[in-house]
């Protein structure tokens, strides 16, 4: 991507190139009008008085006068002007700029010479200043430039800073303000205050949902609870009692970490949780999904002792969908889940995912391939929310089975 210029080099480069053209132009009309007045005034001159200066001088009346043309014949023509075609000619001749008037007439040839050294010296003078005069506006620009964009670019400079630190409020004098800026800073602040009206009405929504949740799932397990000591003589209720308390006391645990997923990261506490323990837990907690399918569920490095900064309510939840993906999608082969010191790793045999949907497979409500087992869509994307709230990353990357592997990147902690 190509980099743009800083607003304060724009308005300086803006000032410059004005001064430029203009210098330019002035220079231009300043040089091209020394051209025309050298023209004009000295060769039309020296042209007009050319046959007046040579018959005063075949007449043998010469005009002793200091800077006066001097006519030459002859054998009194140096050979530097003998070649010269008929003409003006401008010559440099014993370290002086001499115009010369080459003029044939009955056979002779007559040169006349006109000193004009003090032309050419002012000359390469208003030259000089020209370009001296030049370097000094571009200079000038470049230091007005500095200025002007100084004093533009300061009101935006504090309503960036303002808006960085949160700190822009209703009296702030940035509102105030009838330029462009103030025009800015009130669009800045209507913004902010609809995002904290929104993120407002979302923590109360997800305080209240968990709330309302909390209070059902509190006695779906109880009554489980008791329905489990009731039956523990009936051993093919008890299981049934079992999966309702089991699948009641995880609903629990997953609108807690719902609730931390709306938290701030730094707003919550980071204790050091040991993802083996977890993955072993979610492992059995997915393996009644097997039930009746030829696939078996392999967990490999559960002893390894991995140790991360982050709620176990949140790891669980990571964990336990990429699990449960896996086990729901695979209708024959394994499921194998491998614990590293920093990663893990989750892979099946099941149908895989086609290139156009593995690229957004991370995105809400994106489903698996046509005829595959249907879910709503959220489950990967909740996986990569609570990543991106840990700080961690997930990936998914091809399979030499033809499955789906997906890799969690674990940032391991020390103990």
């Amino acid at each position: 991507m190509k980099r743009r210029w800083s607003l304060r080099r724009r308005i300086v480069g803006a000032y410059v190139l004005l001064a430029l053209f203009l210098g330019t132009c002035f220079s231009a009309i300043a040089l091209e009008a020394l051209e025309i007045i050298e023209d004009k005034f000295m060769y039309q001159r020296l042209q007009d008085a050319a046959d007046k200066l040579i018959e005063d001088h075949l007449k043998g009346r010469e005009h002793a006068i200091p800077g006066y043309p001097v006519v030459l014949e002859g054998a009194q023509l140096a050979p530097v002007f003998r070649n010269l075609a008929p003409g003006v000619h401008e010559v440099r001749v014993g370290g002086r700029d001499v115009h010369v008037l080459i003029r044939d007439r009955e056979g002779h040839r007559f040169a006349v010479l006109d000193d004009q050294s003090q032309f050419e010296l002012i000359e390469n003078h208003v030259s000089i200043a020209l370009a001296l005069a030049f370097l000094l506006c571009l200079t000038l620009a470049a230091l007005s430039g500095l200025s002007t964009a100084s004093r533009v670019i300061a009101p935006v400079t504090r309503l960036a800073n303002a808006v960085e630190r949160e700190s822009l409020r209703a009296d702030s004098p940035l509102l105030a303000a009838d330029d462009e800026v103030g025009l800015l800073a009130r669009a800045f602040f209507e913004h902010e205050q609809r995002l904290k009206l929104f993120l407002e009405r979302e923590q109360l929504f997800t305080g209240d949902v968990s709330h309302e949740l909390r209070t059902p799932l509190m006695v779906m397990l109880g009554a489980a609870e008791v329905l489990e000591a009731r039956l523990a003589s009936q051993p093919e209720l008890l299981e049934i009692a079992e999966r309702i308390r089991r699948t009641a006391a995880e609903t629990s645990a997953r609108v807690a970490a719902l609730l931390l997923l709306a938290r701030a990261p730094d707003q919550m506490d980071a204790p050091l949780t040991d993802v083996a323990q977890i993955v072993q837990a979610e492992a059995e907690r997915c393996r009644p999904l097997l039930s009746g399918k030829p696939v078996t569920l392999a967990v490999s490095g559960e002893h390894a002792g991995v140790l991360v900064r982050a709620r176990p309510e949140l790891v669980a939840t990571a964990v336990g969908n990429l699990i449960r993906n896996a086990c729901q999608f695979t209708e024959r082969g394994d499921v194998r889940v491998q614990v590293h010191p920093s990663a893990l790793v989750v892979e099946d045999t099941g149908p895989g995912l086609p290139r156009e949907i593995a690229t957004r497979i991370f995105e809400r409500h994106e489903h698996g391939p046509v005829g595959s087992i249907q879910g709503t869509g959220l489950g990967l994307a909740i996986v990569r929310r609570v990543a991106e709230h840990l700080g961690w990353t997930v990936e998914l990357l091809s399979s030499a089975e033809g499955g789906s592997r997906f890799v969690l990147h674990l940032p391991v902690a020390n103990a």
